[in-house]
This record gives structure tokens, C-alpha cells and sequence, in this order.
């Protein structure tokens, strides 16, 4: 069993690829999979997941059949993980790898979850929009603690991921199936770094998804 399964959806980012998991082999010592999902990229994402996991045996690769959104790729993810502790994170490198081994720590002192939090957000206004619609939506929905920001990077325990993933419905949010499970979650300041290359793939309209 791995101690760390890293969940890494991916959308047109081929040229962020090879430099993240660079980056996650220097930060995350302990034994560990990448497990990157290509929701149907146009671009050649798949060619450097293919590549990349033939060099790394630690690389898990799926393809999808189509386009079917972050929270679909993240299911698609959870349930090829074997680790101990579930990261979530985006594919662009605005999110820090060197920050893993400070939210696993949370997760060790006994926290099911810890999510990301940033004192600056590298990103357009209308995403901090659709961040805050969501954020409002889930205290009302899901009583979310006011006090937490819910990142798209993300720690839990596998049994709260195992849990996750027996849901079947069509249209997933992994944020609300986490707190319909727990309400033992905290939060850690992380650095919100721009996107390593090319644009966001998120319009306003998916942001409020």
C-alpha cells in the first residue's frame, strides 16, 4: 500500500505535465502514485501521460472517453488509489507540491481533512467569484464552517475517499460528498502560484458548477 496517492485531473495542460511531476518527486518522499486522469484533452496531454507513466512506475494514466468535468475526472481517480492519504490537486502548478507533507501532517494528527487555503489567489476575479458563490452554496447545503475555504487542492484519509467513491449519480461534488461524510476538517495557508503555461480552462460559468 503507498502512504500517498496523488489525483491530478488533467484538461489541455501537455506543457505542465512533465514539470509537476518533476516537482512532486522532489517534495513527496515517502512512497507514493500520480494518478492523472485526461478528461479528453484536445491537446497532447494523453501523449505525455502515456509517456510519462512508461518511464515512472509509480504513474497511473486514464483516458476518458469524453469531456466529462473535474469533479467526474476526480471520481474516475479515487477509484484506482491505494494509498494511505488522497491528494487532490489541479494540473497547471498553482498548486504547490512541496505544500503535500504539511496538509498529510494535518491528516496524521487526526484531521479526515485538510484543504488548501490562500492569503493571495493567482487567478481572475470571476473565479474568486464562482469560488465564493460555491463556498455560500455549501455552508447553506452542507453546513460548510464558514471559516474554510473549499481548495481544488485537497487531503483526506482513504476511507473518507473510499466512501466518496461508492456514489453513482451523474453529476458529482466532490466538496459536498466530503462534508455529507465529515465535519472533522481543517485548513492549511498554502502559496497559489500562476499557472505554469498556457490559460485557465475554467470559465465563470464551470467555476459555479
Amino acid at each position: 500500500m503507498k502512504e500517498i496517492s496523488v489525483v491530478i485531473p488533467v484538461f489541455n495542460s501537455e506543457n505542465c505535465l512533465d514539470q509537476l511531476y518533476s516537482e512532486l518527486e522532489r517534495s513527496v518522499s515517502v512512497a507514493h502514485e500520480v494518478i492523472f486522469i485526461n478528461d479528453r484533452s484536445s491537446d497532447g496531454s494523453w501523449a505525455v501521460i502515456k509517456n510519462l507513466s512508461d518511464q515512472h512506475e509509480n504513474i497511473i494514466g486514464i483516458n476518458l472517453r469524453k469531456n466529462q468535468g473535474q469533479d467526474n475526472a476526480i471520481m474516475a481517480g479515487l477509484s484506482r488509489v491505494s494509498g494511505k492519504f488522497i491528494v487532490i490537486m489541479n494540473d497547471d502548478l498553482q498548486h504547490s507540491p512541496s505544500a503535500i507533507n504539511k496538509m498529510v501532517e494535518q491528516c496524521r494528527e487526526g484531521y479526515d481533512v485538510c484543504y488548501g487555503s490562500y492569503s493571495t489567489k493567482q487567478q481572475n476575479i470571476w473565479k474568486n467569484f464562482g469560488s465564493w458563490c460555491n463556498g455560500k452554496v455549501a455552508e447553506w447545503m452542507f453546513k460548510k464552517p464558514a471559516n474554510i475555504y473549499l481548495s481544488p487542492f485537497k487531503i483526506m484519509k482513504a476511507e473518507i475517499a473510499g466512501t466518496i467513491g461508492h456514489y453513482s449519480g451523474p453529476y458529482p461534488y466532490v466538496d459536498g460528498l466530503i462534508l455529507s461524510r465529515t465535519n472533522n476538517i481543517t485548513q492549511v495557508e498554502v502559496k497559489h502560484h500562476k499557472r505554469f503555461s498556457g490559460k485557465s480552462n475554467y470559465s465563470l460559468f464551470k467555476s459555479l458548477k
